[in-house]
């Protein structure tokens, strides 16, 4: 795509979905895609890793970092994305209804596996309890390599994992960790088991896509 003459960014809306075309050296047109969905917007960081920062920093919650390529689903109206390059910062908000709380009282969420598409948050707890052994937790590299196939990513680091994905699982959860190094996985199974978050039949189409993956 080519800019106007004079244009170093661009903000095109299409289906429901925003793009932000930036003209810069080393950066992939589009930069950033905000994708709508049934659920809640999804964020695409499309640029390469070329020394721009992407920050999202909810109104609620910690800022995350997504790295290149992924995908990251905007959970709270007023989100702010900001793109930075050294001589240039895009900022774009993100605002949109969101979709109706659907747990019930028990705490079992009882929506099918189509509706983990539209959360980070919600598939990595899902995926935790679908491959933990009945007395145990998934290993740590298990469960990011299962995340990164589900999602059709490159596989993350083990720390961009836990800044952006296991970190703000435990927190829309309401879970507190008694010390930074303890082990986020042991504390977001016992949590989803304890509290019926995910059905068994859930759980099961879980599995049987990942062995499908």
């Amino acid at each position: 795509m080519t800019l106007p003459a004079g244009r170093r960014v661009l903000v095109e809306r299409a289906g429901g979905s925003v793009y932000v075309f930036v003209a810069l050296p080393y950066v992939s047109d589009p930069a950033l895609v905000v994708t709508a969905t049934d659920a809640q917007p999804v964020l695409y960081r499309g640029q390469r890793a070329n020394g721009a920062v992407v920050e999202v920093v909810a109104p609620r919650g910690p800022a995350s970092s997504p790295e290149p390529g992924q995908r990251l689903s905007v959970t709270q109206p007023g989100t702010r994305v900001d793109l930075r390059f050294p001589d240039l910062t895009v900022s774009v908000t993100v605002d949109f209804d969101p979709a109706p709380a659907t747990r019930v009282g028990s705490g079992t969420e009882q929506l099918g596996v189509a509706a983990l598409e539209g959360d980070d948050l919600w598939l990595v707890g899902a995926l935790a309890v679908a491959l933990s052994p009945e007395h145990g937790v998934v290993a740590h590299g298990d469960l990011k390599a299962a995340f990164a196939r589900w999602r059709g990513v490159p596989e993350p680091s083990a720390g961009s994992f836990d800044r952006t994905i296991l970190r703000p699982a435990l927190e829309q959860r309401g879970i507190e960790l008694p010390g930074p190094r303890l082990n986020k996985i042991v504390y977001l199974v016992e949590w989803s088991r304890r509290t019926s978050e995910f059905p068994e039949r859930m759980l099961d189409d879980v599995r049987s896509r990942l062995d499908r993956a």
